[in-house]
């Protein structure tokens, strides 16, 4: 009966080893793929060629100025627009300015030669406005708006290149007594603010 009982319990031993093997010999087939990506920015990069666009003394009533320069898109995201902010400063020479300088300080165009047709049909950003109302204004530089968009550049700045303009301001005469000018000075800064082109898919 000892012998009977020892076989016994050898056999149910084994019978748990196998199984126990036979749980952990389970095999499967396997493969890994790998996908990185990256994200580059890109660049708005606007300059303004001169950067001093007048520096003008000794000026006098009814004096026109006429000058020109270009904004350079240097970097390498196409500008979809660039909108002009205007701010002055004004020196009072004597303290007696009861009237703003920049009410007659007139820009009588602002012209974007590269959108428009020369002579024929000019883009005109600002036309015969003054210092002062420009200040609430604030148009876009490189917008196309003529009738002849088919014929000419298209709105903004692409990468690499630029827009060429003209600039004429008036020291307005109003057959008055303007003498409380003489010596003043006005310090005219404008903000070029480029934005991007609108968004697409990649």
């Amino acid at each position: 009966m000892g012998i009977k009982k020892t076989l016994g319990l050898g056999v149910a031993s084994a019978a748990l080893g196998l199984s126990l093997i036979g749980g952990g010999t389970f095999a499967y087939f396997s493969d890994t793929a790998q996908s990185t990506a990256t994200f580059a920015a890109g660049t708005l990069d606007l300059n303004s060629d001169p950067s001093v666009i007048v520096n003008i003394a000794n000026l006098k009533p009814g004096d026109t100025v006429l000058r020109s320069f270009k904004l350079k898109n240097d970097g390498s995201l196409d500008i979809g627009s660039i909108i002009l902010n205007t701010t002055t400063q004004i020196t009072d020479a004597k303290g007696d300015n009861y009237l703003d300088l920049a009410e007659f300080i007139k820009v009588k165009f602002l012209r974007n030669n590269d959108k428009g047709i020369p002579v024929v049909a000019p883009e005109d950003v600002v036309y015969e406005t003054t210092l002062a109302a420009l200040k609430s204004q604030h148009p876009d530089l490189v917008k196309n708006t003529g009738w002849d968009q088919l014929f000419t550049e298209a709105s903004g700045i692409k990468a690499g290149t630029n827009d060429s303009f003209s600039v004429q301001f008036e020291f307005v005469e109003n057959n008055q007594d303007q003498n409380i000018f003489q010596g003043d000075s006005l310090t005219l800064t404008w903000d070029f603010v480029a934005k991007q082109t609108a968004g697409s898919a990649k």
